[in-house]
């Protein structure tokens, strides 16, 4: 199964245009009763973790468009094997082989 990386270029270029266009509204100033000011602030708090998740996937994104345009796309970080491409279409940001990732995160957990 072949990777069509000029579909999967444009697909995450479009995603990426979506990314930057969608501005998380910063929450009005809290105005009333406890009740108030806690909705506030777990409104507040969604907007950051929002951000934060959309400065991540924007980060993802322009590091698998480098390695596309660097031609180092679908080789494995780690050990310089390919990635398979089943693994690369069920997770394009993927940039270690299953082999390298299940070591790291084996040795996450321990």
């Amino acid at each position: 199964m072949a990777l069509d990386l000029e579909a999967l270029r444009k697909q995450l270029e479009d995603e990426r245009a979506q990314l930057l266009a969608r501005a998380i509204p910063e929450p009005e100033p809290a105005k009333g009763d406890e009740a108030d000011m806690a909705a506030m602030h777990q409104a507040r708090e969604q907007a950051r973790w929002l951000e934060s998740d959309q400065k991540q996937r924007l980060a993802e994104i322009d590091k698998v468009l480098a390695l596309i345009a660097a031609g180092k796309y679908g080789i494995c970080e780690n050990c310089g094997k390919p990635i398979a491409p089943e693994r690369l279409q069920a997770k394009p940001q993927a940039t270690l082989c299953i082999e390298c990732q299940s070591k790291l995160e084996k040795k996450r957990k321990g």
